[in-house]
């Protein structure tokens, strides 16, 4: 639970087949009620990925996976890896040489141009890499350098621009802008109305997300989902059940925004939101606090469900769904460090009938207390 929370997030009208997915679809709504861990949960699939020792790890920061690549970056560096785990390449080291970067704040994948960019905001400089990790070039932008020295992620968008998160800071409450990086302008597009006290807040790991070529992301202490147009966002999904949210009187007097302030409100019975959204071609996923709960909405027969992301051996037959990250293609991507598999393991040592569970329990009699993280890769088939 050291994770931060904020963000919030809800459903309405549009495609099936999108975050903005079609509200009046027939299906269970539970907000209100909050299940075990997996409970009632089915899985197609379930895979465990071992990420190579060639590097040392550490704690995963931020992950993308891109044209079968899985993105990884830490406080200090950043990797990708191939689906089975071996190491693909390295992307350039700290420093202020030309192909160096002090902190690496985001990163984004272009496809199109099958390019990595780590973006230094401190140094104001775009740093673009061959999937390989061969240096391509540098590109200064001041502009970041000025107006986000909080830029925590960013997604690409058309006509090269940048949808960019940011922590608050403050009485700075930008948490979202526009880098157009053919000019280097930059253009406030969302704030939030509370401060912080004195620390560069996030307000959750993954609050925009790029699905089917759209761009939607949620906001703290709002139970919708927004779909951004090119220049607006709009709502386009509210999660149904959502009572005791904070009016905008109430977040003006928020002086201490973190994610204790957060987590103290959620004690007292307030909609705090959500802080990561996450979508696959059957599922939304929002997390809820990081570790504490999740929610799942199935675009396929519209139920709504809320869980804990603690569980009950004695109720849960199947792996227990844990910190959601990143999807790809159907599956949600959780990490799980060496102790966490181990956990789980001993958790369920009498339950041997599960090949899904058979797979935790084989790792665990093998994986090292100092091992790398593990990426969980879940299929589920219902909810």
């Amino acid at each position: 639970m050291n994770h931060f929370r904020t963000i919030v997030l809800c459903s309405l009208a549009a495609s099936l087949f999108s975050a903005c997915g079609n509200s009046s679809k027939s299906g269970e709504y539970g907000y209100k009620e909050l299940y075990s861990n997996a409970s009632g949960i089915t899985f197609d699939d379930f895979d465990i990925v071992e990420l190579s020792e060639d590097v040392p790890l550490g704690a995963v920061r931020k992950i993308k996976i891109e044209d079968s690549l899985i993105f990884i970056s830490t406080d200090e560096s950043m990797y990708s890896f191939n689906m089975d785990g071996s190491l693909n390449a390295t992307y350039g080291t700290q420093g202020r040489a030309a192909n160096e970067y002090l902190y690496l704040e985001a990163f984004y994948i272009d496809t199109n141009a099958k390019q990595v960019c780590i973006i230094d905001a401190t140094q104001g400089k775009l740093l673009y890499y061959d999937y390989d990790g061969t240096f391509i070039r540098k590109q200064k932008l001041e502009s970041v350098n000025n107006k986000l020295n909080f830029l925590y992620d960013v997604r690409l968008l058309p006509a090269g621009r940048l949808f960019a998160h940011n922590r608050i800071y403050n009485d700075n409450g930008l948490l979202f802008s526009i880098i157009d990086l053919n000019n280097g302008s930059i253009t406030d597009f969302k704030s939030v109305p509370f401060k912080t006290a004195n620390t560069a807040e996030y307000c959750g790991n993954h609050l925009c997300n790029m699905y089917d070529g759209r761009l939607y992301y949620i906001l703290p202490f709002d139970p919708n989902i927004y779909v951004f147009n090119g220049t607006e966002g709009t709502a386009c999904r509210e999660i149904p059940g959502v009572e005791n949210i904070p009016t905008e009187k109430d977040l003006k007097e928020i002086t201490d925004y973190s994610f204790f302030k957060t987590y103290n409100m959620y004690n007292e019975g307030d909609f705090v939101g959500f802080s990561g959204l996450y979508e696959t071609d059957s599922l939304i996923f929002l997390n809820e606090l990081e570790g504490l709960n999740y929610y799942i909405i199935d675009k396929n027969t519209g139920a709504q469900k809320r869980y804990s992301y603690s569980y009950d051996e004695d109720e849960l037959k199947t792996v227990p769904i844990k910190a959601i990250r990143a999807t790809y293609k159907n599956c949600l991507i959780g990490v799980a460090d060496p102790a966490t598999i181990t956990m789980i393991s001993e958790d369920f040592e009498g339950n041997t009938s599960d090949p899904f569970l058979n797979k935790v329990h084989t790792l665990a009699r093998r994986i090292k207390v100092d091992s790398n993280p593990c990426l969980l890769f879940y299929k589920i088939k219902s909810i």
